[in-house]
């Protein structure tokens, strides 16, 4: 499980938790492995541009979140109507 969520994440490359943090995102998730590397995504996208003086990182948001689009679940279903209930 922490193998796959580690490829999933690009940790190899782009190390961001520990396998404690992992292990808790996991569990916190209900043991989906999707789910669990969708939240982790996210919390990876976070900002974390950087400037100092004349020198600037680009933050690199927009790929954490466009990897979280693919183990994103669709959540799309019908709604009741309200004079219906």
């Amino acid at each position: 499980m922490l193998k796959i969520l580690k490829a999933n994440l690009r940790e190899g490359d782009y190390p961001f938790f520990t396998d404690e943090e992992l292990e808790r995102i996991y569990t916190d998730c209900g043991r989906d492995i999707t789910e669990a590397t969708y939240r982790a995504l996210i919390i990876k996208a976070e900002s974390d541009s950087l400037k100092l003086s004349d020198m600037t990182m680009e933050s690199s948001r927009a790929y954490w979140l466009s990897l979280a689009a693919m183990y994103r679940k669709n959540r799309t279903g019908s709604v009741k109507r309200g004079d219906m209930v």
